[in-house]
């Protein structure tokens, strides 16, 4: 868990340039990762590639050449006896399907909720007399959820314990398996989103835009291996995690799922965690076994960008926007890590429900990512085009759709037309029986490469039971936080506070001392937990900052302030008064739980109730102010108060172990290294605009916090940028293009503490026939430094960080002029 595990991404459809001179222009393949590693002297970090690479095509830049099959390189484990696995997977698939009827094959195309077989919802008694029926008449291949997500009947049951898991997949496996003629068993789906948050005291990870902040492939890694082990441990094996869509729209309520803004983070992260969970297997070379499972890319693809920012509503983007921006993370989770599943978009895309997009389905998901696995929809999704897309007059019409864009598994979820309307089709000569064999060989496929034709009931021997929620897991997760909590503001260096020098310290707001908001939606239900008490260990801030005081009320004041959205003027005014009184102040603010379309939101800003809140506390008191925001979405603060806060930390939605880290943070134990993983806007007006805009881009206010913002408690200074290009005198070189482009830069800290920094590469070009943007992020690593260690990292631009979306959508390079920019340190060079 702890080895390295620094996968870098050099995207295809990067910047292009017109040179001064020259002009020559060169078709790519659309991308490939790259590895940092550390060597054995802490003097160096260097970056280097290890892809099989397309050599490019130079060609005149009046012509045009595209690639339309690009090949994805593999970075995961390929065995040695790969051919004989694949060898014996495929004669054993072979004659499975051979003896298959047509309702076997339909069924195993099927996805059926828990809550089907459950006697009562919000239960988790398993009606026998309907499990029966179901699996005799339907032969269903999979079942999905948890019973409890949507929330509880009764008081008695929050999460779902180990052991209880256990039961309910051995109890839907023995029928499934009884039921079926050729004994194929089922497989179950679990949406483990930030760890196995569904079952009870499993380790739960900041949400993915807090894991995007840490800038740490390895830390991602780790969760993924986590989440893998608390969930495979009871049975299931299969995951509907990482989100790997782009985070540039704010109001969209599942922005707190991505990785944030940036395609390239987005990729690392989230190849790393893909890899993570699957144990740095590829499921169409090998076997993955226990504790790990198979992930989900998810959600394939321009999901995460709705123009209204509501959830499922219809997304305008661009082909060329699609691929330069929205496609690279599915590029690396698939082509890469070699994720075994995909989770298609539940929207449309330029008036087209991704369920029936046969381009990018097919062409794109199919031919062009070479993705072998199984497609399965989102929730009702083939149903929905016929009453919410309204492209389907019924569902017999939405599912050819659906079986002709590519769909190979429905999740239907909740009744059984899917598998009765397609029995018929298949009888009436529309639906071929082959066109059910190609999915029904991919579903197979992966549940052969699982195991679980010989290995398909929960163990009770299983080694990592005990482990689940066990304290080194939990110091994983609070690493994780400890790397993600970002300083955006530290007015007169006010933090670390001391707290020898603190006689009176005040805690207010309402995630201040909040489990259930500090986890967001996702956890122990789809909505968030009801309260605290469902919640089984953690930490809040006032857990934490208690801790440095010894757990004296006398030295720390604790006042909600307000609630969530509802302002009442007592508890401000408790929480005023306490504050004249005070020393310093934390004041925690943000949002509830959400997930989904109950999280859909008008306006960013933060509710009156909060704002007020800090407006009192800022009006009554000249003791410092520490800001803490927990919540899902950048909302909006007034800028004019912002500036007049002395510390803001940006926490995300930590998990449960957030509260120590944060405190450690705020008293120096833990000196912060995150950074923001997306545009932190200053108003609502100007959403929507992330770092990566255009040149043109104008009349729009500076963000209130820059992507990439976080402050440290220590000082680091670049220096010596150089490049092994052509050097043509001062801060100007040369390179050819499909040349490598070394780039070095000392990094040295020259602070009084240890700490770790994001060396982030940017790279800019000045002009192009297809407007660029003001700047690209091309690779990141993370140091870690003492006092005046200085060390020199090495990053390597390979042909494809200079291509771009060319006018025909396909990727191309063109000579000319780039800068490229660490910190504040930059060369340029000309591409010939």
């Amino acid at each position: 868990m702890k080895r390295l595990f620094n996968l870098f991404i050099g995207i295809s459809i990067a910047l292009f340039a017109i040179a001064f001179y020259t002009e020559v222009s060169v078709a790519l393949s659309p991308l490939s990762l790259r590895d940092i590693s550390v060597g054995e002297s802490d003097k160096h970090i260097h970056s280097h590639h290890y892809l099989k690479e397309a050599k490019p095509t130079v060609f005149n830049h009046k012509r045009t050449v595209s690639i339309n099959h690009p090949e994805y390189a593999k970075n995961v484990r390929k065995p040695a006896n790969s051919d004989k696995f694949l060898k014996e997977r495929d004669s054993f698939v072979d004659r499975l399907m051979s003896k298959m009827s047509i309702t076997e094959k339909i069924g195993q195309m099927t996805q059926l909720d828990i809550t089907t077989l459950t006697t009562i919802p919000g239960t988790i008694d398993i009606n026998a007399t309907t499990l029966e029926y179901i699996c005799k008449t339907f032969y269903v291949g999979s079942f999905l959820n948890s019973p409890v997500s949507g929330g509880v009947v009764g008081n008695d049951i929050y999460t779902i314990n180990s052991t209880t898991w256990m039961s309910m997949i051995q109890t839907i496996q023995e029928a499934t398996i009884a039921a079926s003629p050729n004994k194929i068993p089922m497989i179950y789906g679990l949406d483990s989103i930030h760890g196995a948050n569904y079952i009870h005291e499993a380790t739960l990870f900041p949400q993915g835009t807090g894991m995007g902040a840490t800038f740490n492939p390895d830390i991602a890694h780790a969760g993924g291996e986590i989440s893998a082990k608390d969930t495979s441990s009871v049975g299931i094996p299969w995951i509907f995690a990482p989100v790997l869509g782009i985070g540039v729209q704010p109001l969209w309520p599942r922005i707190y799922e991505t990785f944030g803004e940036d395609p390239l983070v987005a990729a690392v992260m989230g190849a790393a965690t893909v890899a993570g969970l699957q144990g740095d297997n590829n499921p169409f070379t090998s076997s993955i076994k226990p504790p790990s499972v198979v992930a989900t890319a998810k959600h394939f693809f321009g999901y995460s960008d709705p123009a209204s920012g509501k959830d499922r509503t219809p997304a305008w983007i661009p082909e060329r926007m699609l691929r330069r921006y929205f496609l690279p993370s599915f590029a690396a989770a698939i082509g890469d890590a070699g994720a075994g599943t995909v989770m298609i978009n539940s929207g449309e895309v330029n008036g087209i429900p991704m369920h029936a997009d046969k381009k990018y389905l097919n062409d794109v998901l199919r031919n062009e990512l070479t993705f072998e696995g199984v497609a399965v929809t989102d929730w009702e999704d083939i149903e929905k085009l016929v009453y919410f897309h309204h492209v389907a007059a019924d569902e017999p019409e939405a599912i050819l759709m659906a079986l002709d864009a590519g769909v190979d598994m429905s999740m239907v979820p909740l009744d059984y037309s899917f598998p009765i309307i397609l029995k018929q089709l298949v009888d009436e000569g529309r639906v071929e029986e082959s066109r059910l064999d190609v999915s029904v060989r991919r579903i197979l496929n992966l549940k052969y490469a699982l195991g679980l034709f010989t290995n398909p009931y929960p163990n009770p021997q299983n080694p990592y039971l005990g482990t689940i929620g066990c304290f080194e897991d939990r110091q994983v997760a609070m690493d994780a936080v400890g790397e993600s909590v970002t300083l955006l503001q530290n007015k007169n260096n006010v933090l670390p506070l001391d707290p020898s020098k603190i006689s009176n310290i005040l805690l207010t707001g309402p995630s201040v001392d909040s489990l259930r908001n500090q986890n967001g939606g996702w956890s122990i239900h789809w909505q968030g937990a009801v309260n605290d008490a469902e919640i089984p260990y953690g930490s809040t801030i006032l857990d934490g900052v208690l801790n440095y005081f010894n757990g004296s009320q006398s030295s720390v004041t604790y006042q909600p302030g307000t609630q969530v959205g509802v302002l009442n003027q007592t508890m401000i005014d408790q929480a005023v008064a306490a504050a004249v009184h005070a020393d310093a102040v934390i004041i925690a603010l943000g949002e509830l739980p959400e997930a989904e379309t109950p999280g859909d939101i008008s306006d960013l800003e933060i509710d009156i109730a909060q704002s007020t809140l800090l407006q009192a506390i800022r009006a009554a008191t000249t003791a410092p102010i520490i800001l803490v925001i927990i919540e899902a979405r950048p909302r909006v603060f007034d800028p004019l108060l912002i500036a007049q806060i002395d510390a803001v930390l940006m926490a995300y939605l930590p998990g449960s172990d957030g509260g120590q880290p944060i405190a450690d943070i705020i008293f120096g134990k833990i000196n912060p290294s995150g950074r923001l993983p997306l545009t932190y806007p200053a108003f609502t007006g100007d959403i929507g605009v992330p770092y990566y805009h255009k040149y043109s881009v104008n009349g729009v206010t500076a963000p209130l916090f820059e992507f990439g913002t976080g402050l440290s408690y220590t000082n680091f200074t670049y220096t010596d940028i150089c490049s092994n290009a052509t050097a043509i005198g001062g801060a100007n070189y040369t390179a050819q293009i499909g040349d490598y482009v070394s780039i070095s830069i000392n990094v040295t800290n020259i602070g009084q503490v240890e700490g770790k920094d994001s060396v982030l590469l940017y790279l800019s070009d000045l002009y192009a026939q297809v407007t660029p943007e003001v700047k690209m992020l091309r690779s990141f690593t993370k140091v870690d430094l003492v006092p005046q260690q200085s060390v020199q990292v090495e990053f390597v631009l390979q042909p494809y960080d200079f291509s771009f979306i060319g006018i025909d959508n396909t990727a191309v390079i063109e000579s000319g002029q780039f800068v490229i920019a660490i910190g504040d340190q930059q060369i340029w060079l000309n591409l010939l």
